[in-house]
């Protein structure tokens, strides 16, 4: 296990690694306050003043949104904007054109030259709020 050593009350100091061999064995309590746990020998140690604290690490970002299937794709639109699209492909062959090869997908990459091209046309059309295309594109939910 990894502890961070701290100056009292909370001023990191270092990286995290194991605990020194003169400590191991103590408490976490006692490694808290380790001037209340040892007395003299935390200032002959040169630890007066200093903490370890059980270190955790944060957990990495989940990795990026790229392959969904259609549904979960549709997700990514407000309700309003779905029906945009859906009254524009009634009328522009080119939105229609969109939706077919929408609706013959069964799993929507976002990667892909399509959907990185299409969606800012939807936002240039005003089918999609500003600044949605990019919240779509990076998988983000409205």
């Amino acid at each position: 296990m990894l502890y961070q050593r701290k100056t009292l009350p909370d001023t990191n100091i270092g990286d995290p690694a194991p605990l020194p061999a003169a400590l191991v064995g103590l408490s976490d309590a006692s490694l808290a306050d380790l001037s209340a746990a040892l007395g003299v020998a935390a200032d002959e140690t040169g630890f007066a003043g200093q903490g370890f604290f059980p270190f955790t690490p944060e957990p990495p970002p989940p990795p990026p949104v790229d392959q969904l299937h259609k549904v979960d794709f549709l997700r990514l639109f407000t309700q309003a904007e779905r029906i945009a699209i859906r009254q524009a492909a009634k009328v522009n062959p080119i939105v229609e054109d969109y939706q077919d090869m929408l609706d013959a997908a069964t799993v929507i990459r976002l990667s892909d030259p399509d959907i990185q091209e299409g969606i800012p046309d939807l936002e240039d059309a005003g089918l999609i709020g500003p600044g949605r295309a990019a919240q779509i594109l990076s998988g983000e939910n409205p």
